[in-house]
């Protein structure tokens, strides 16, 4: 009876494991920084929805730092975002780092899809331009 409760347990386990390491590849591997009601529904992104579960975790910020340097752009925002609403002096690192990085990402702000500046976008998450989003509840 104890081996069978072990391995109930061992399973569960591994699957909470396998969520937040797939909901992680969600913001590393992002192709589109999407934030706020996006599409015709003004669904919540995959890669927001992924952020916030990663922000549930005790250890967000060792997660985010251990991403960051394999991240996609789009990927690299959303840390720097979740770097900076859970911890500021990581954020402001990660953010120095990265000050001198140009090249333009694939946006989704509501149906509009575009390709911005990285630099723009970087000072829109530094003014604080998306914490108000990431506050509040999903849609």
């Amino acid at each position: 009876m104890r081996l069978i409760s072990l391995k109930v347990i061992a399973a569960m386990v591994l699957s909470l494991c396998t969520v937040v390491l797939a909901r992680g590849s969600e913001v590393q591997d992002a192709d589109k920084f999407a934030f706020g009601g996006i599409g015709v529904a003004g669904t919540i992104s995959k890669g927001e929805s992924a952020l916030r579960t990663i922000l549930d975790a005790p250890d967000a910020v060792t997660q985010l730092e251990k991403m960051l340097p394999h991240a996609t752009d789009a990927g690299r925002l959303y840390i720097l975002l979740g770097l900076r609403m859970r911890d500021r002096s990581a954020y402001k690192r990660a953010f120095e780092s990265y000050a001198k990085h140009d090249s333009t990402v694939e946006t989704v702000r509501g149906c509009m899809i575009s390709r911005e500046s990285f630099q723009m976008l970087m000072r829109e998450i530094d003014r604080g331009n998306f914490d108000i989003l990431l506050t509040q509840a999903p849609r």
